[in-house]
């Protein structure tokens, strides 16, 4: 036990969160469906896409280590401009919250399959009966559990749970895929790069453009939460203790290179097992239909733990996402207006904060079906806009000696930062057009 508490406290730390909210529900989406319709061809997808993540995060943790008592959001405004900060806020703020809000929904339907209760399939069914209001009180039930965990003991208590929360979603995740190891041959190969031809889906004219599920699974790990808020969890981690910059790396690397890493890849192989082999594979395009067809992945007798135990993973992955997005929102807020922005037992102004953050989606989830259009805008405009800002502004605050001391960016460490911004610039001017189609209606 002592052995285990010892490895535990290894493992816990500011990137263990980050990597727990990196396995989001949109996240696991992309990498399930990523297998349902090529296999394991797009697993070196994964492979590539995490030093990237290892070298994100560990930076932006840099930053906050050695600026305690000043925020990411207060750098900004000292070493750029306050407008910077301020466009910064006005985007992240309501599309965070928008994300909290899909996260939440995904709590709780995907809670409520467990028991077999599932939305109505049309409007007309939804109104006679009273799955909105079942989903209500879940959402509410998930929020209390959220408002507790976030407010009762500070930053610490938090951190504790979202690295044991990390290592059960890695065990869900990895029991689904077991089987799929049988295959380990073909699992081998797909961590070699190639591109696969685009998946026709039979009787439509929809195809499944392997192009679009790379951008997919490359734009979950380019983050701007994860280099906007590591700043702020890092410091309230070590806000007592002396800077060790080398063992903080080497939690980034088991968290991020590591598990992070072994949940993607079994979330693909888990799809590519379990639903590759289907005749209609292609046609299969939600984690909530994905998520029934999971029976394969558990031996004869034992079919239905499948898709429960699939669901299991699920409902960690969206609790770890939106506990950080609130934590994170709260952060930006309150140092962007200049107030006390530490996560502690004591601090109220953040208490209340985050409370406001946690309840407003929960109570807003089940009852706003909001336009599919709304939603499209405000993620590709954030992907468009914000997060190749955030990538230019880690790579000026960490090569300033006023900001990082001695500590200033290595040359590799600026050639994987700068290969990121330009690999996210790149997505953003793919994406662009359709952003601009979608904008002029």
């Amino acid at each position: 036990m002592n052995n285990f508490s010892e490895q535990f406290r290894k493992i816990a730390g500011p990137a263990a969160v980050m990597a727990a909210a990196s396995i989001g529900a949109g996240s696991a989406s992309s990498l399930i469906l990523s297998g349902a319709w090529f296999g394991y061809q797009l697993l070196w997808v994964v492979l590539l896409t995490v030093p990237l993540l290892v070298i994100t995060v560990d930076s932006a943790a840099r930053i906050g280590l050695l600026n305690k008592n000043k925020g990411m959001f207060s750098l900004i405004c000292e070493h750029l401009h306050p407008g910077v900060g301020w466009l910064l806020l006005a985007i992240n703020v309501p599309v965070h919250l928008l994300i909290g809000m899909g996260q939440m929904s995904v709590m709780t339907s995907a809670a409520l399959s467990l028991f077999g209760i599932y939305p109505p399939e049309t409007a007309s069914e939804l109104a006679g009966n009273n799955y909105r209001n079942v989903e209500l009180i879940v959402s509410l039930v998930f929020a209390a559990g959220i408002v507790w965990l976030l407010t009762s003991e500070g930053y610490q208590r938090m951190q504790r749970f979202m690295t044991a929360f990390l290592l059960l979603m890695l065990a869900c995740f990895l029991v689904v895929a077991l089987r799929g190891f049988t295959e380990l041959s073909a699992i081998l190969s797909g961590m070699a790069p190639s591109v696969p031809e685009d998946l026709p889906v039979p009787g439509t004219g929809m195809v499944r453009s392997s192009g679009l599920v790379i951008m997919g699974i490359v734009g979950s790990v380019l983050a701007p939460a994860a280099m906007l808020g590591m700043p702020y969890m890092s410091a309230d981690n070590r806000q007592e203790e002396a800077v060790d910059l080398r063992q903080e790396f080497r939690k980034s690397v088991i968290n991020l290179g590591v598990i992070y890493c072994a949940c993607s890849l079994s979330i693909i192989i888990a799809g590519g097992f379990a639903l590759y082999p289907l005749a209609h594979h292609a046609g299969i395009d939600s984690v909530h239909e994905a998520s029934r067809v999971l029976l394969r992945a558990f031996p004869q007798g034992l079919e239905y733990l499948g898709p429960m135990v699939f669901s299991a993973g699920m409902i960690i992955a969206a609790l770890t996402t939106f506990v950080v997005t609130v934590e994170v929102i709260t952060y930006f807020i309150l140092d962007m207006f200049g107030y006390p922005w530490h996560h502690t037992r004591d601090n109220r102004r953040f208490n209340r904060t985050v409370a406001v953050c946690i309840i407003l989606p929960a109570v807003l989830a089940p009852l706003w079906t909001f336009p599919a259009l709304f939603k499209l805008l405000l993620l590709m405009g954030i992907n468009a806009i914000v997060v190749p800002l955030v990538y230019l502004i880690v790579l000026i605050l960490i090569n300033r000696k006023s900001v990082m001391g001695e500590h200033t960016g290595s040359i590799s460490r600026n050639l994987i930062l700068l290969a990121a911004l330009i690999l996210s610039l790149t997505i953003s001017v793919i994406k662009m057009p359709e952003f601009v189609r979608a904008l002029l209606g």
